[in-house]
């Protein structure tokens, strides 16, 4: 018995599907798979991705750190590793990791009055957060956040981020962190607004918008020699770079002109000032902080970063699922292999003092608007803003906050999306009660708290829709089945529509609809012209599929033909062909619907299957057993039923 016992176990054991090692390696390290066919072209269309990207990222980041509240060069110390983490471990060739408009406005909500120890221990954990949600495999999550949810988030995530910077572009200094308080400290010190700062930020507005309209000029090739046609592609690659590269040009054009207007004691512009030079120093993140005079000890710090500890990677992950969604053509995106790969950039970014950061949306359309062959092209961008870390930093001293708040403000109005709410005003009009709860609550009570209530909107719709399921009742008299009503249930049923759809069949049950007699016996019987008296199968039926309430031609009513002859049926047929689930309470309803209509008809159950059978039998225990049967055997069932009724009622009479 022991051999026969140890070989039964041995086959088990060979019959388990043992995950291949290799496989597996090369799914956690996409590099190995895509690095196998990387040539030339590949290299080529990566440097120039990398490079324009790189054009992109540091002014942004420049930007964002201020938006977080910390000094420029913690902007810059969060551009370099998450390329690096995501070309080795990322998907897809467009994302580009980095900080962004909208996690440092979250950054800046749970770390504001703070130091930056806060903000590197808030990226730790979220990545490590985004790390174990991998591992789960618990990217199914996201779904439960919906589209319009999403947009009104991200909507008013955009308008408030664009106040936030307002006093950038008016040269105001006021401290502010939510989308109200901003613009009452806006209306305080709106008499303070420096006309210089003023004057260029709509300078830097109108190039970035006239910049970003270049590259989608089109420019008609009417060369007829080579060397015309090769003229026409270079005007084009130059018009198209200079909008890819319009942050660049802007900052840089700006800084210039602060440069030469500036003057020790009064320069006409608010300047970003001294920015440490050099790479970070490489530390783990530190669970002990001094504020001022508070030592904040590890508890302290997780509780004052509180929710945000759940609400920053989570904005992470659906962000970074969607662009790589968005940018992926048709292909199938590894959200699990997505989710892993931004955990751990977040992880090795914290080691080096970086904020938060996740993919841009902007930039990966730079990416893939560059000709981004792989996910490599992250390397390229890396290591361009080490140099400019390292050799490129006290020539930033001159940028003006007006061209940095003007950068932020063009770029985060994009996210803006409008034209969702015609859509869904022409398609879905129900889609808008989550958009416009979640852009109205994150706007008054802050981003976090409307994205909950966002999520709680969209679960109450969902509880809304459970308890009406599509259970329209349709009387049935074609011909070739005896007259009967009939429910087509679609999935589950569920708890929170079992007493609606009971008091609906009770009420049918009490009313039942009329089953006409045929025309001859009609017309013997009745003064009712021939011709006025339709066929069977020309009646409509009341009720079903938005027919008349008298469902009789020339105006007849149901009690003008009942004085005719009319007999009744109260037979139900449940077809259970799309019927998956039926919870404990619903079954409860069931069971109280099949007392209600046993004392004068039947209920009958077609095509139901086995699980939805053996829970139908374990609760009508002790009642009449119910009646299944299959789609052929429906007649002979239907016809039975029918003959044991009349008999019934032959005998009552």
């Amino acid at each position: 018995m022991s051999k026969k016992l140890v070989l039964n176990r041995s086959s088990r054991m060979l019959k388990l599907k043992i995950p291949d090692p290799k496989q597996l390696i090369c799914g956690l390290f996409p590099i190995l798979q895509w690095s196998r066919t990387y040539d030339l072209a590949s290299a080529i269309g990566d440097l120039i991705a990398g490079v324009t990207i790189a054009l992109t990222l540091v002014p942004q980041s420049i930007a964002y750190a201020s938006l977080a509240g910390f000094e420029p060069q913690y902007g810059l110390y969060s551009s370099f590793m998450g390329p690096f983490v995501y070309a080795i471990m990322g998907t897809s060739p467009q994302v580009n990791i980095g900080p962004s408009a909208l996690i440092s406005l979250l950054t800046f909500t749970y770390t504001n009055g703070t130091n930056t120890d806060f903000a590197v221990l808030l990226c730790f954990m979220a990545g490590i957060v985004q790390l174990i949600a991998g591992i789960a495999q618990l990217g199914f999550l996201v779904e439960f956040i919906s589209l319009p949810v999403v947009s009104g988030f991200t909507s008013a995530a955009a308008l408030t981020i664009a106040s936030s910077q307002v006093k950038g572009l008016l040269g105001l200094r006021y401290n502010a962190d939510t989308f109200v308080t901003t613009w009452a400290s806006f209306f305080k010190h709106v008499k303070e607004t420096r006309l210089a700062d003023s004057m260029l930020s709509l300078g830097c507005c109108i190039l970035l918008v006239g910049l970003k309209t270049l590259k989608d000029v089109k420019i008609k090739d009417k060369a007829a020699d080579e060397k015309g046609c090769r003229k026409t592609k270079i005007i084009k690659k130059a018009l198209w770079f200079s909008g890819v590269a319009r942050n660049a040009v802007a900052v840089c054009l700006a800084s210039v002109i602060a440069y030469f207007l500036y003057e020790d004691k009064q320069h006409p512009f608010l300047l970003t000032g001294t920015i440490t030079p050099g790479l970070p120093q490489v530390r783990p993140p530190v669970f002990q902080s001094t504020v001022g005079n508070t030592t904040y000890t590890a508890g302290d710090m997780f509780s004052h970063l509180g929710s945000g500890l759940a609400v920053v990677p989570l904005v992470a992950i659906l962000s970074n699922v969607a662009i790589a969604k968005a940018f992926a053509k048709g292909k199938t995106v590894d959200a699990t292999q997505e989710i892993v790969a931004l955990g751990l950039c977040n992880i090795v970014s914290a080691f080096f003092q970086s904020i938060p950061v996740n993919g841009s949306f902007s930039r990966s359309a730079v990416s893939d608007a560059s000709g981004v062959k792989t996910p490599g092209s992250g390397i390229y961008t890396g290591i361009i803003v080490i140099l400019t870390l390292v050799l490129l930093t006290p020539y930033f001293y001159f940028i003006p906050r007006a061209a940095l708040a003007s950068v932020i403000v063009c770029a985060v109005l994009q996210m803006v999306d409008y034209c969702l709410v015609r859509t869904l005003w022409r398609t879905s009009r129900m889609d808008l009660i989550p958009l416009l709860g979640t852009f109205i609550c994150c706007l008054f009570l802050g981003i976090e708290i409307g994205l909950c209530c966002g999520v709680g909107i969209d679960a109450l719709l969902l509880l809304y829709y459970h308890s009406r399921p599509p259970l329209d009742v349709q009387y049935v008299d074609n011909g070739t089945l005896p007259p009967h009503y009939a429910i087509n249930p679609v999935g589950g049923l569920h708890f929170a529509g079992a007493e609606r759809v009971r008091n609906k069949l009770f009420l049918l049950q009490q009313k039942p609809r009329p089953v006409i007699i045929p025309v001859t016996t009609i017309h013997t019987t009745s003064n009712v012209p021939e011709s006025e008296v339709p066929r069977n199968d020309q009646w409509e039926v009341p009720g079903t599929n938005g027919a008349a309430s008298s469902g009789f031609p020339n105006g007849k009513k149901i009690s003008d033909v009942e004085s005719i002859g009319v007999k009744t049926t109260n037979l139900l047929v449940v077809y259970c062909d799309s019927l998956y689930r039926m919870d404990y309470t619903f079954l409860q309803s069931m069971k109280m619907l099949v007392q209600d209509w046993s004392r004068s008809g039947r209920v009958i159950w077609c095509n139901v299957r086995p699980s939805i059978k053996d829970q139908l039998n374990s609760v009508m225990l002790g009642m009449t057993e119910p009646i299944f049967c299959d789609s052929n055997q429906l007649k002979s069932f239907l016809r039975c039923t029918e003959d044991a009724q009349t008999t019934n009622v032959d005998t009552a009479f």
